[in-house]
């Protein structure tokens, strides 16, 4: 029994680290085929218009993982919207329409990726915080603009 849980520890790790590597080299090809996805202000604002988005973006900004899957954010949007109960059919459809609709939208942006083969969202969490302080900066710009 010590080896199987060894053994299965080791295989969790494997996989753990094939992940970070999976990562690291999509991050690298985007950055090295100049394909870096959209950092323009209106893609974001595109992005932070739906609520869905908008909560994804904040399971994001929140969490410590480089690599969630894509069963972690139907679970955190099954958890945090009211208007969807925790049942197979709601559940379907929340993982349907993160599926074809939000992450893809959020794969267009610089510091996420989703790999929607291995059902996992890599993110570059300082480069995604960035981007948020950015728009965040020209909201407040625009606030500026108006008040004088």
């Amino acid at each position: 029994i010590i080896i199987m849980n060894y053994i299965k520890a080791v295989n969790t790790y494997a996989t753990y680290l094939s992940d970070k590597l999976v990562h690291y080299q999509t991050m690298s090809n985007r950055n090295a085929e100049g394909n870096q996805g959209s950092s323009s202000i209106d893609a974001w604002f595109d992005v932070l218009n739906h609520p869905r988005r908008r909560d994804l973006c904040r399971y994001m900004m929140h969490t410590d993982a480089d690599i969630v899957t894509h069963e972690d954010l139907v679970e955190f949007i099954i958890e945090h919207d009211s208007s969807v109960a925790d049942e197979v059919s709601d559940r379907q459809g929340v993982a349907m329409e993160l599926c074809h609709v939000h992450l893809p939208k959020l794969d267009d942006l610089d510091p996420v990726d989703y790999d929607r083969k291995g059902k996992r969202v890599y993110i570059d969490s300082a480069a995604f915080a960035a981007r948020l302080e950015d728009v965040r900066s020209m909201i407040e710009d625009i606030l500026e603009v108006r008040t004088d």
